[in-house]
């Protein structure tokens, strides 16, 4: 079987890129490890458990809030109840996740149905984080949020709900 110069160049290219991303440590998987903490820090929320939140996050944690920077403090601080009990459940859709050597990065769809005595309220965010391994455990450094309109994000995302084992 012949092999044109043009098919030859092209499967050359093809190998050697693979190499390049293999060699150079680059994991993608469609539900990382690393995206865990972030689950477990909304179920936290969805509990008002400020110290389980905290332990989702490195020391340094950041959260770039719908144009506002957050310490971990004033999120835990947000979801309080303040006398308004309410339940939440959340949703999530992961579109990526990359990982280099003990750092990961994830995007993600988040939804967030929260139920108050006024009713249901469905809220939506497109959102990515930051995650760095430390001692074997991931944990979330820099959380991004965009908060969306109803009708403006995709209608045909797949949500996932999660609940956290007790």
């Amino acid at each position: 079987m012949k092999i044109s110069g043009m098919v030859r160049e092209i499967l050359s290219v093809g190998f050697w890129l693979c190499g390049v991303l293999f060699l150079s440590g680059i994991v993608e998987a469609a539900d990382h490890p690393a995206f865990q903490p972030v689950k477990e820090l909304f179920a936290a929320m969805s509990k008002h458990d400020g110290k389980a939140m905290q332990e989702t996050s490195t020391e340094d944690f950041q959260l770039l809030e719908h144009g506002e920077d957050w310490s971990m403090q004033k999120l835990v601080d947000a979801v309080q109840p303040q006398g308004k009990p309410y339940e939440r459940k959340n949703f999530f859709s992961q579109i990526r996740a990359r990982q280099q050597g003990n750092v990961a990065w994830v995007s993600y769809w988040n939804k967030a149905e929260i139920r108050r005595e006024s009713g249901l309220r469905t809220v939506v965010w497109l959102e990515s984080a930051v995650m760095v391994n430390e001692d074997d455990r991931w944990k979330i450094q820099l959380l991004h949020s965009t908060r969306l309109e109803p009708d403006k994000y995709p209608k045909n995302i797949p949500w996932v709900q999660f609940e956290a084992t007790p």
